[in-house]
């Protein structure tokens, strides 16, 4: 009979398993994995389209507005941290599912607080925007 470990990792033994493989192939496999969670991510998650649909019209409307290297790539930072956070969110919640598929109380204290990381985040980017366009808006119209 087949160990779970041999089955997810393959026949190889464990030493074999911890040499790293810096080849392209492993790469563009690590690349494949994570694309997939991106399809996941879009597919299955209802928050998604919304991040989505923000870093767009943010992206958007940094176009129109004279903002320097820095302030470009501070939006670009914290859009892709709030990314990066609605991510974990969503595998700490798969996780969370997969182990405790009924109601638990440190199941809702797991998956709120993976919210809350999410919200604050969020908090942050309506911050910068108000920092950082806000200044801008009220330079182009005239005011």
């Amino acid at each position: 009979m087949e160990s779970k470990e041999s089955k997810y990792y393959g026949k190889k033994n464990k030493y074999e398993r911890l040499k790293k493989d810096f080849s392209l192939s492993s790469f563009m496999g690590v690349m494949k994995y994570s694309f997939q969670g991106y399809v996941h991510f879009y597919k299955y998650e209802r928050s998604a389209i919304l991040h989505l649909i923000i870093a767009v019209v943010i992206i958007l409307g940094s176009l129109s507005l004279d903002m320097s290297v820095v302030e470009w790539l501070f939006m670009i930072f914290i859009l892709l941290t709030m990314l990066a956070i609605e991510l974990i969110n969503t595998s700490i919640e798969a996780v969370c599912d997969l182990v405790c598929p009924e109601y638990n109380r440190l199941v809702k204290i797991a998956k709120d607080t993976a919210s809350a990381a999410t919200f604050s985040i969020s908090i942050a980017l309506v911050i910068a925007i108000f920092i950082i366009y806000v200044p801008k808006i009220i330079s182009f119209l005239g005011l």
